[in-house]
């Protein structure tokens, strides 16, 4: 109760008026169908009156059965009512649309209450206008002829009192009322959540392939531009070499990252660049390039592997190297991949760091991910002095 009152200072609890004036205007349309159904009907002036506001509530509630309009009331709530529904994910099922009918109908004929009490709360206010400004003695009140006299001032507070926690408590009934009926239903709710995961497993891709790539140039990139500013004077060739892998590499960071920028932007142009381990090479050069002694040994019939396992295969290669050149520094690194007939093994093996096992496993925990979702086993971790990742992807389904 007390967190009530207090919400009695904020501009916010008294968003009831504006979203009762939005149901009045509202069933505008409808009124003038409901004052033909109820002068057609012989009866006295009150039941015509009663039969027209039942027929107002009864269109308006066939109105909300309607998806389009469950929408629109969504939206108006949201921003009448400063709620937080979600927008409905599909069309929506019958249950969800008969309470969208009783909301509507609720809405429309709670508004019309609630202007009318504070049309005659608003002219009771004007009682203590009247005394003040000497305009007469009396006054018909309470279905007689009252004095005026100075009872009016506190009469005309307790009016205004009540008119604001009317408006307040209105308020808070409104966003319940919303919420109850506009929420979403339990297939919504199901539709929301898979919705979010698809969101979440694609920010969780977009960041792995950003690790991935970006990653491993900006770390060959740095030790190559290191290299090149200590021969630039005593071998200007090697130099050159140097800057030119940062080029290659450079350019070739550019397209992976264009192409995660496009999957941001929903751009159904960008394509992704197809890495796979038939250029394992290219990785195992360029590393050389940047200090490593890269033993490649490549057996099997890697050419033929399926297009996404030999993708991922690249990328556990790639992963292993940058840590190695990140980590370890320059040294021996063996790489083994061996593609056989039902599943692929890729091996990474290089010194461990002088300072000991290594930290901040975030390009690990992305290669797991990756080698789970494709059914396979990732191992990485120190194996006496040296640090040991190793991956097996089955190539079928029994494998």
């Amino acid at each position: 109760m007390s967190g009530f009152f207090q919400s009695l200072a904020r501009i916010g609890s008294y968003r009831s008026l504006p979203f009762a004036v939005a149901g009045a205007v509202l069933t505008v349309p409808a009124s003038p169908f409901a004052l033909v159904a109820a002068v057609s009907v012989e009866a006295d002036s009150r039941v015509r009156a009663l039969l027209a506001l039942v027929a107002v509530a009864v269109l308006m509630g066939l109105l909300g059965l309607l998806g389009p309009v469950r929408r629109a009331g969504i939206g108006l709530a949201n921003v009448l009512l400063g709620t937080r529904i979600p927008a409905p994910a599909g069309r929506p099922d019958a249950g969800a649309r008969l309470r969208s009918g009783l909301w509507l109908a609720l809405h429309t004929g709670l508004s019309g209450i609630l202007l009318t009490v504070l049309a005659f709360l608003s002219l009771g206010l004007l009682v203590p206008l009247v005394w003040l400004t000497g305009g007469q003695d009396t006054i018909s009140l309470f279905w007689d002829d009252v004095p005026l006299g100075g009872w009016t001032v506190p009469f005309g507070f307790v009016l205004l009192v009540v008119a604001v926690v009317l408006l307040a408590a209105t308020t808070r009934a409104f966003r319940a009322g919303a919420e109850a009926l506009l929420g979403p239903s339990g297939s919504e709710r199901t539709a929301l959540a898979e919705r979010r995961a698809a969101v979440l497993a694609q920010r969780n891709r977009l960041a792995r392939e950003l690790h991935d790539s970006i990653g491993h140039t900006l770390t060959t990139s740095t030790i190559q531009a290191a290299a090149a500013a200590d021969l630039v004077e005593t071998d200007p060739v090697q130099a050159r070499r140097a800057l030119g892998t940062i080029e290659e590499a450079s350019r070739s960071a550019l397209e992976d990252l264009d192409h995660v920028l496009g999957l941001l932007r929903e751009e159904p142009a960008a394509t992704a660049p197809t890495r796979t381990l038939a250029e394992v090479d290219v990785l195992a050069v360029r590393a050389r390039e940047a200090g490593l002694d890269v033993r490649l040994a490549v057996t099997g019939p890697v050419a033929a592997l399926p297009a996404t396992v030999s993708r991922e295969g690249y990328r556990i290669v790639q992963e292993g190297l940058t840590n190695a050149l990140r980590h370890a520094g320059p040294g021996a690194v063996d790489v083994r991949v061996e593609a056989g007939p039902d599943r692929l093994g890729i091996a990474v093996v290089n010194a461990l760091p002088g300072d000991g096992p290594r930290t901040g496993r975030r390009g690990l925990t992305g290669l797991a991910e990756r080698v789970e979702a494709l059914r396979g086993e990732l191992d990485a971790g120190p194996d006496g002095q040296q640090w040991r990742l190793r991956a097996t992807i089955p190539l079928r389904a029994g494998a």
